[in-house]
């Protein structure tokens, strides 16, 4: 089995040393990198996400990791800020990617960091969601509404459910294509529209009015 890798970006022996101790809850192979030699690094090894050390200005690394994802690697970003840049911060749209601020617990570093390793294996906090009508068991992979089941397909689920527990936050067509059909899907990027007018018509207008189109950009599912 391939081990996943991570790329630890920071000058600061402190930050590692968190960064360390978070990535010890998962099964992952560790590099440390200096920002400096961040761009010589992305070209030379293959991390499966890179943890950055971004602080109050993230745009010129996550610009790095961003080109890199652009010239066909399959790499995630993870940004770590101070907590002065969370209104400004403006995530990379070609690569998936997440934040946290600095000092928040190794746990919730190493959740986070573990939803972009293994995407689409996320634990929710509780295995069955409710909303309005609607029983979502992540569990099971079941879902009903007002007690009657809804047949989604395998993947219209797996869309489905990757929104519903991503909520409130817009994706792309191409990020829900890695996200939710793999890196190794080679369709087109119109199939998401496909299920998604599927899922929604299984929905009834209620709660299919929560699953936005956003112009040009892609779908949400607002909570």
């Amino acid at each position: 089995m391939h081990m996943k890798k991570a790329l630890l970006v920071s000058d600061d022996l402190h930050t590692l040393a968190w960064m360390r101790e978070a990535m010890t809850r998962l099964d992952v192979e560790v590099t440390n990198v200096s920002p400096g030699d961040l761009r010589t690094r992305l070209a030379d090894v293959s991390a499966d996400v890179v943890i950055v050390d971004a602080g109050r200005s993230p745009e010129v690394l996550s610009g790095m990791v961003e080109s890199s994802a652009a010239e066909g690697s399959d790499i995630r970003l993870l940004l770590v800020i101070d907590a002065e840049a969370v209104d400004s911060i403006r995530l990379p749209v070609r690569v998936p990617s997440d934040f946290l601020v600095r000092g928040a617990s190794t746990a919730e570093f190493a959740a986070r960091a573990r939803a972009l390793l293994w995407p689409g294996e996320e634990a929710a906090t509780q295995d069955v969601i409710r909303i309005d009508d609607l029983t979502l068991n992540l569990a099971t992979y079941q879902a009903h509404i007002a007690g009657v089941p809804v047949e989604f397909t395998y993947l219209e689920y797996a869309l489905f459910m990757f929104l519903v527990t991503h909520p409130n936050r817009v994706y792309s067509r191409e990020v829900l294509l890695r996200r939710v059909w793999g890196s190794d899907y080679f369709g087109g990027s119109r199939t998401v529209d496909v299920h998604v007018r599927r899922v929604r018509s299984k929905l009834g207008p209620e709660l299919a009015r929560r699953f936005e189109t956003v112009r040009n950009v892609g779908y949400l599912w607002r909570s």
